[in-house]
């Protein structure tokens, strides 16, 4: 049964061009449903005929998205529907946000956001020299993974003669 917000969510939808995609959340923010990307992916089961229901993919991250679809047989339509419309997936299934991503002329915004838009940015972006406190570049350690710098963390400190510390239960005390 669809609920209050389906037929915005549909009418959005409706508006995406052929040839291009819209995120679950950028349609549930389009939509006026704040976090509502899974509100979306629920109307999106139920969705009417002849909706351009192809067009509506999950976000993987700033840059690209994906087919999000758990059924394969769905999943392979979607991408192949997608595809008619020359949309162009990479080697790794993803689709280029900033190629292909839906971007309507009249975005609603909610208040928070646009009120971060207008202040100037007070931290350093990542990967910035001065994001690592006042150590200076030359003084950074290597980049690691995270896993790596877990198991090297963990082992550093055996190595070192130091076991690694627990907490001790209350009943064991």
């Amino acid at each position: 049964m669809p609920g209050p917000s389906d037929a915005a969510i549909y009418a959005i939808v409706r508006a995406i061009p052929r040839g291009r995609v819209a995120t679950y959340g950028q349609i549930a923010e389009l939509a006026g449903i704040p976090s509502g990307h899974r509100v979306v992916a629920r109307a999106m089961r139920s969705c009417p005929e002849r909706l351009p229901w192809q067009r509506v993919v999950g976000k993987k991250d700033a840059r690209r998205a994906q087919v999000v679809i758990e059924e394969d047989d769905h999943g392979n339509l979607q991408r192949a529907l997608l595809e008619a419309e020359r949309v162009v997936f990479d080697a790794r299934g993803f689709i280029s946000l900033r190629e292909f991503g839906w971007q309507p002329e009249q975005q609603a915004v909610s208040p928070a956001r646009s009120r971060a838009a207008a202040q100037p940015r007070s931290r350093p972006r990542a990967g910035s020299p001065t994001r690592r406190g006042k150590r200076a570049a030359s003084q950074a350690p290597a980049a690691r993974s995270s896993s790596a710098r877990k198991k090297a963390g963990k082992h550093a400190s055996i190595a070192k003669g130091k076991m690694p510390s627990r907490k001790v239960k209350a009943s064991e005390r």
